[in-house]
């Protein structure tokens, strides 16, 4: 028998007061159990790298409302900050997650995030796979992380899918491997959060990957969620609307519904 899946999801990226604000009230109506407030960007190529450091009241405004929030931290300074502004805004039972993004893989970084995070039992560390397909490295990640002291059951391991090498004839931005995902999770007994924004790469991809990624024993997914997609700053093509999330929750629940029949 299934648990409730984690559901982690928001906007690419933190742009205003007034998207955060709406974020938090489509949240609050939704089983969310994480608000993306990301304040840092990682980029491919310049660009709108996020609000940085000039964000962190939006973190502080999503706890105090009730919800949990969560972003990718680049450095152990953006967790450290982080940390030291948002725990004490937590509300009763509140959890603060935070996550190392598929382009750090320097793992002495990656430790000392979770040196970090291990510092306090309300923060959750969710890691991401590596861009490279290598179940080797994948699970040094994983190891990496536990080593420094953070305790399993405040870990998830993302599966974000593997840069295409060569053609790609699925199309899509990244491709999964749920089966090495699912090996990973039988090895290391972490649970596994699957994005299927970062690994369709636009909308009708998004439903695509989501729906076959249901007939596997994930254990939630983190996905890309604006009220305005068009004007996004940021992954305009991948961020889907609050009601096509409704939908796009309905339909994993029947497929997944129908797997266990």
């Amino acid at each position: 028998m299934r648990h409730k899946p984690i559901i982690i999801a928001g906007p690419c990226a933190a742009e205003s007061q007034e998207q955060i604000d709406i974020a938090i009230r489509e949240a609050t109506k939704r089983d969310v159990d994480f608000l993306r407030v990301n304040l840092w960007k990682p980029r491919t190529k310049p660009g709108f790298e996020g609000l940085g450091e000039k964000g962190l009241s939006l973190l502080v405004r999503t706890a105090q409302a009730g919800v949990n929030p969560g972003l990718e931290v680049i450095m152990p300074e953006h967790a450290a900050l982080v940390m030291d502004t948002v725990l004490p805004h937590l509300k009763r039972d509140g959890k603060l997650l935070l996550w190392i993004g598929a382009r750090n893989q320097n793992h002495i970084v990656q430790r000392e995030i979770a040196r970090l995070a291990a510092r306090d039992p309300r923060v959750v560390l969710m890691v991401k796979n590596q861009p490279w397909v290598s179940q080797d490295h994948w699970e040094g990640i994983i190891g990496h992380v536990l080593s420094a002291g953070l305790s399993k059951e405040n870990l998830l391991n993302c599966h974000r899918g593997f840069a295409p090498s060569g053609s790609n004839p699925s199309g899509l931005r990244n491709i999964p491997d749920h089966d090495m995902a699912m090996s990973i999770k039988e090895t290391t007994g972490v649970p596994v959060i699957f994005d299927p924004s970062h690994t369709g790469g636009n909308v009708p991809n998004v439903f695509r990957v989501a729906e076959v990624a249901s007939a596997y024993d994930i254990n939630g997914i983190i996905i890309e969620v604006h009220h305005d997609p068009a004007h996004a700053l940021t992954d305009q093509k991948q961020q889907i609307t609050w009601p096509e999330f409704d939908m796009l929750m309905e339909t994993m629940s029947q497929k997944t519904l129908a797997l266990q029949l």
